[in-house]
């Protein structure tokens, strides 16, 4: 009995630490839309929320793990989530990395790209929307989490065509000096990666359903 309260506990905080991580991801693309659109204080206050939100998803992923090292889930599960919580907690890290990137460096971005770019960013809220689902749907229902890794896949392929279609219009600019147009595709590596480590943290979890299948 006392074994299955932790193993609540620790379900409960997973759930809760991804939903801090995707609320790092929202104020992320609030600051990047905030940017494209020249509001630079909005942006810089928006990537300081981006900062906490990271801060506040670190120190449940360390929760975490110290229950889980209490004895809470065989040891075999036990390790397939604290690899699940590393690959989760690396998108709020992503997304933290973004701003740092934007406030620091503060890149050119045209107003022929804003909306491109505000796209990409949105792009990523919506691969995070079914890694949530499936989080929700780790511990009952198998069938609907590989449906929801199916999903974060699509969104995230269908990011990739938006990226390589938009670093082409930045490197046919004839606007555009050569150093912008890197620190320019610098930017769109920043927002786009995010994706990717979600797509990361989709696979891992999807390896760790199949193994508990077995």
């Amino acid at each position: 009995m006392f074994g299955r309260k932790k193993e609540k506990k620790v379900r409960e905080a997973i759930k809760q630490h991804l939903h801090v991580v995707s609320e790092t991801v929202y104020t992320m693309h609030e600051s990047v839309r905030h940017y494209v659109s020249g509001d630079i204080k909005q942006a810089s206050e928006l990537a300081f929320q981006t900062h906490q939100n990271e801060s506040r998803a670190d120190g449940l992923r360390r929760s975490i793990i110290a229950d889980l090292y209490t004895g809470a889930f065989f040891p075999t599960v036990r390790e397939d989530i604290i690899n699940f919580i590393a690959k989760q907690d690396n998108i709020a890290d992503r997304a933290e990395s973004c701003c740092d990137f934007i406030v620091a460096q503060k890149p050119h971005v045209p107003e022929e790209f804003a909306d491109d770019l505000v796209k990409l960013s949105q792009g990523n809220i919506e691969t995070i929307k079914p890694l949530v689902e499936a989080v929700d749907n780790y511990f009952d229902d198998h069938k609907k989490i590989r449906e929801n890794i199916k999903q974060v896949n699509t969104h995230e392929e269908e990011l990739d065509t938006l990226e390589w279609h938009l670093t082409e219009k930045v490197f046919q600019s004839k606007d555009l000096s050569l150093a912008q147009k890197i620190h320019l595709r610098e930017l769109i590596f920043h927002v786009v990666h995010i994706s990717d480590v979600t797509e990361d943290a989709a696979d891992m979890l999807d390896s760790a359903v199949i193994k508990k299948s077995i």
